[in-house]
């Protein structure tokens, strides 16, 4: 045989060439491409093969038995690189193999963008919406949690002791007089003054306003000047504001970072030492609060949160208020990440400022015809004092304190360091903090979220106070969760209204036993939501259109099907439509004088029925609906000639249906059997309707009197089908019906679960039958073993695969003609035509069973085999079989059929 060479092209560590010529012909060596341009030196990378390429590459090339043998092949085996055609291939130059470098590959991180603003017409999906809304919720939940501890921290004794002991002598006093002012302490007793000696009017005057007379009495708070408190917070904060130094930035809103940018930061944060220019500010348990408290430095955020901490200590009822500023749920360009500015594009800004500052200062002493440069340096340098290193471009708070007064109960808020005017006792100075204005929204600062957290560690939603005019949803819109109406089912047009920052705040909020006189006060006062004003179009006259969506007057070709005027309902004014011959003069009547009505049928579906002799309203054709109702309907209209019309009545010409009671524990029943039980009303006295299924059958059974209730239609398909839920029976057997309802239930229960159980066993059954079966037969067949399958593939003909090869062929012909030949000698009647003979297989070794039936037209015969079968043929060729003959056509025919038996049987004749 030939040597065997493989037709595909054997794997290498080099890649295969560009060509299939270079491998087929790599004998032949490749010439690079002549090039006009390049010298006989050029040092391209074309120009020469790779060392080892026709060692590494090369396939022998095949032999002329080769060849032939492929050709014999090529009937049965088909290679897809057959079909490429060579002979057109070879007439093209070929060009030089090109040097194999290092491939250099430069991979960046996907950067997951979420917002497409270039593109409008993409939006975002299903899921990044949900991403964002739980991220949204998530941060909201962080951010609250971290304002209560923070709220925890300012209620500790060591700060208050702390914060108390850097208060001067002087704010001391003024805190003493506040508490005197208010009433909450009595005034010192001042010392006696000598007895005057003076006579006459001086002397009367003195009794009547003396020193020793007071203005009020002992205890009282003093409002001569106002709330007392406002005159003390204006005292603390010019003192906060001179002492506390802001050395750290607060929380600011960031935005959406891109994946590979929040990498970063996160392994700068954790890995890196911590820079609070960088990671912002940073306490991680109450020692270094403590600290802070005593250094008097830090963040704005924490200024405010001690200014809140030292009215505390002060004795004055004060709150934490964060706005809080979480990751947004939207997809506006508030909610994408802005990476901060350069020192060069800052100190860029700084300039541009300082000429705008100098522009404005100039004109403006112009006007005044003053020297600029005198006047305008001074306030340059004051304001540059004034201002801190850290958050400038935040303009409004992120923290501030709500005091309570003890006199009024009323609510002050304070800004201790951001805000130019830091009271704000009134509506009007409270809403300068709702963050608005361009730079507002370019420090991405909203208002959403506004929370007070009280001394006693609850906190409560005061959102409503910072909106302006606090109207809803205002600045909130679209960074607050909005409320979710849930459609009631069962109810058309209900709503269930669903607020989810509120039930995040039941945790937080005080319970309604321990409120004081301030949450009573602002929840009917300042935290009132107000809706925004609708403004009304100005009115320049009546036009068809005005009329037809008017909320006060009506034109009556605008009433609908079902609504009619009342009876002496008089028009307010008239109104002429069209122009010249064509105008017409209409009455104008309220809306107020509409009314809605409906049918007697409808109705009565009410549980309503028309008073006797009450005229309808209106007149108007009947609405067949159903199949039978529209042929009664076209019946009438053939018998009269003019379309059938119904009355339509008012619910003032209509009363309660009340049906007469019971007589003897009997249900008065319609035509159809069952009872009308639309509305409890209509149920009748001694009877109780019980809403229950499969009571009917009870009732029978128990022998009691019922009736069908009828509780509705649904409409379908042309039909009105009633709605039954339960019967209606008398009262006296409803419990005697509930008790035996209660026991079929349970009943009914357990049959279904012992249904459910022999279901469940029978699935089981059928499964532990089936892997017995499995067993069995892998016991018996074998299975498992791949050496035991490969050994039964080869004696299985139906597995065993066919040869092609020229012996395979020569060997089927071979034992064709032996088969051929057997069968010409071959005698059925001495065989037993395929049965075993009488006798001979009683003492067999495969205890197989015989039964002996005596017949005359057929004798026994036995089972036949051949011997002289090849094993390793794969033809599976079986001689086809002929009909064994009786003994009336053996006489008749003396010829021998031509039968080969098969040679794949296992049975063998003994002695064969």
């Amino acid at each position: 045989m030939p040597p065997f060479v493989p037709r595909k092209r054997v794997s290498s560590e080099d890649p295969p060439p560009a060509k299939r010529q270079a491998q087929a012909h790599n004998d032949i060596p490749a010439k690079p491409v002549a090039d006009s341009n390049s010298s006989s030196e050029s040092d391209s990378e074309l120009s020469d093969l790779p060392e080892g390429f026709g060692e590494s590459n090369s396939t022998p090339v095949a032999g002329p038995a080769e060849a032939s043998d492929d050709e014999e092949d090529s009937d049965d085996e088909i290679d897809w690189e057959d079909a490429i055609d060579t002979k057109t291939t070879s007439t093209t130059p070929t060009l030089a193999i090109p040097e194999l470098q290092d491939l250099e590959l430069t991979l960046d991180k996907n950067e997951t963008e979420i917002v497409d603003l270039v593109d409008p017409k993409k939006g975002p999906t299903k899921i990044e919406r949900q991403i964002r809304i739980q991220s949204h919720c998530m941060h909201v939940q962080c951010l609250l949690f971290h304002n209560a501890i923070r709220n925890a921290w300012i209620n500790d004794a060591k700060i208050h002791e702390i914060l108390r002991k850097k208060l001067p002598e002087g704010i001391h006093k003024e805190v003493k007089k506040w508490r005197i002012a208010s009433g909450l302490e009595l005034p010192e007793k001042k010392p006696e003054p000598p007895k005057s000696k003076k006579k006459g009017k001086k002397a009367r005057k003195s009794q009547d306003w003396g020193e020793d007379l007071e203005r009020l009495e002992p205890g009282q708070p003093d409002m001569s000047r106002g709330d007392p408190i406002i005159i003390l917070l204006k005292v603390l904060v010019a003192y906060w504001r001179k002492q506390f130094r802001i050395t750290a930035p607060g929380l600011r809103k960031h935005g959406y970072r891109p994946v590979a940018a929040l990498d970063m930061v996160l392994k700068d944060f954790h890995k890196e030492d911590h820079d609070p220019e960088r990671h912002g500010e940073r306490i991680a348990n109450l020692e270094e609060f403590r600290a802070t408290a005593e250094s008097m430095q830090g963040s704005r955020d924490v200024g405010a949160q001690l200014f809140t901490a030292l009215m505390r200590a002060l004795g004055i009822e004060a709150r934490l208020v964060g706005s809080l500023q979480p990751l947004g749920f939207g997809w506006t360009k508030a909610e994408i990440y802005t990476p901060p500015k350069t020192k060069k594009e800052q100190e860029q800004e700084k300039e541009q400022e300082q000429e705008k500052e100098q522009e404005k200062a100039t004109a403006e002493a112009a006007k005044h015809k003053s020297d600029s440069d005198a006047d305008s340096e001074p306030k340059e340098s004051k304001q540059k004092k004034g201002r801190s290193a850290y958050d400038n471009d935040l303009l409004f708070p992120i923290y501030w304190t709500e005091v309570a007064s003890p006199v009024t109960h009323e609510i002050t808020s304070v800004d201790p360091i951001v805000l130019s005017n830091p009271l704000a006792p009134t509506a009007d100075l409270q809403a300068a903090f709702e963050p608005r204005g361009a730079k507002a929204e370019k420090a991405k600062q909203v208002i959403c979220y506004v929370v007070a957290h009280s001394a006693d560690g609850t906190a409560k939603d005061v959102t409503t106070r910072y909106l302006k005019r606090r109207t809803w949803p205002g600045k909130t819109k679209g960074f607050r969760m909005p409320v979710d109406k849930i459609p009631i089912p069962g109810r058309r047009g209900e709503y269930l209204e669903f607020d989810w920052f509120r039930v995040v705040m039941r945790g937080y909020e005080r319970p309604p036993q321990k409120r004081t006189e301030v949450d009573k006060l602002e929840d009917e006062k300042d935290l009132q939501r107000k809706q925004p004003e609708k403004k009304k179009p100005a009115q320049t006259g009546d036009t068809l259109q005005s009329l037809r969506t008017s909320t006060e007057f009506v034109l009556e070709r605008f009433l609908r099907r079902e609504e009619a005027l009342k009876p002496g309902s008089e028009s307010v004014r008239t109104f002429t439509s069209g122009k010249g011959a064509r105008a017409k003069e209409e009455l104008v009547y309220l809306r107020a004088d509409v009314v809605k009505c409906m049918s007697a049928e409808s109705w009565h579906k009410e549980g309503r029925q028309v008073q006797p002799g009450s005229v309808p309203l209106k007149r108007v054709p009947i609405r067949a609906v159903t199949l039978m109702r529209k042929r009664e309907v076209e019946e009438l209209q053939r018998e009269t000639g003019e379309k059938p019309m119904q009355g339509l009545y008012s619910r003032d010409q209509t009363e309660y249906i009340i049906p007469p009671p019971i007589v003897d524990g009997i249900i008065p029943k319609n035509d159809y059997g069952n009872i009308d039980c639309f509305v409890p009303s209509m149920v009748p006295r001694g009877a109780t309707h019980v809403p229950l299924p499969a009571t009917v059958r009870l009732c029978k059974k128990l022998g009691i009197d019922y009736a069908e209730a009828v509780t509705g239609f649904e409409f379908g398909s042309k039909m009105a089908v009633p709605v039954i839920q339960g019967v209606v029976v008398a009262s006296e057997n409803a419990d005697l019906l509930r008790d035996a309802w209660r026991v079929d239930a349970a009943e009914k229960r357990k049959r279904e679960e012992l249904k459910a159980e022999k279901r469940i066993l029978q699935t089981w059954r059928k499964f532990l039958f089936g892997l017995r079966i499995a067993e069995r037969v892998r016991e018996e067949y074998g299975g498992g073993d791949p050496a035991d399958d490969r050994e039964r593939e080869t004696h299985n003909p139906f597995v065993a695969r066919k040869k092609t090869t020229v012996d395979d062929v020569d060997e089927r012909h071979f034992h064709d003609e032996s088969v051929q030949d057997r069968a010409e000698d071959y005698d059925p009647v001495e065989h037993g035509g395929g049965f075993l003979l009488p006798g001979e297989g009683d003492d067999g070794d495969d205890d197989l069973i015989v039964e002996h039936h005596k017949d005359e037209n057929n004798p026994p015969v036995g089972d036949v085999s051949n011997d002289h079968g090849h094993e390793d043929d794969s033809s599976g060729d079986l001689s086809p079989p002929i009909s064994i003959p009786s003994t009336s056509d053996e006489e008749g025919d003396d010829s021998e059929p031509g039968y080969a038996p098969s040679r794949n049987s296992r049975r063998r004749r003994r002695g064969g």
